[in-house]
């Protein structure tokens, strides 16, 4: 089976068997998209629309043809182009599949070898929006001073040197 026949059977699969909406589901994307400069394409990319409408991938597959096993050098280079992948895409969920046989990895660190291990699009959709509220209440609960980082002079805010009650909107508490 050619790499094609294997995207096309993939995308098959996160529809009927995951729920992923068609909409949520781009083909060959470059990886440039996410980062200026990088270099690859992306076969399979499942999104989800985050709170202000932005598309952010979930789970990145990347496909080979069938007669392609999944072992030795062959495959190290590809797990190696996707740690690179989730490292710029920060997608937490990557499938290595050959059509026949699958690797899955996520952002929990656990490794799996069965399609039945991939969580629906239900579940991915929970999950995202879990690990956002977890991110923006670690950055509000970050204490800035002059240096943090966020790109603002906090020098003259409320509690400040000053006093003048400045605010930045970088969604930090004073």
């Amino acid at each position: 089976m050619s790499k094609e026949l294997v995207k096309e059977r993939v995308i098959k699969y996160l529809m009927e068997d995951l729920l992923v909406p068609q909409d949520m589901i781009d083909t060959n994307v470059p990886l440039a998209e996410f980062e200026e400069g990088a270099e690859g394409i992306l076969d399979i990319v499942v999104n989800v629309k985050d709170k202000e409408d932005y598309y952010a991938p979930v789970m990145i597959v990347q496909c080979m043809d069938e007669d392609i096993a999944l072992e030795g050098e062959v495959i190290q280079k590809q797990v190696d182009f996707l740690e690179d992948v989730d490292n710029i895409t920060m997608a937490g969920r990557l499938v290595l599949t050959n059509g026949e046989a699958m690797m899955y990895a996520d952002w929990t660190g656990e490794e799996y070898n069965t399609e039945a291990s991939l969580p629906n699009y239900e579940v991915m959709v929970k999950e995202f929006f879990e690990m956002e509220a977890v991110v923006l209440e670690h950055e509000q609960e970050h204490q800035h001073d002059h240096e943090c980082g966020c790109g603002h002079d906090h020098s003259h805010e409320e509690g400040h040197e000053c006093g003048c009650g400045s605010d930045c909107g970088c969604n930090h508490k004073k």
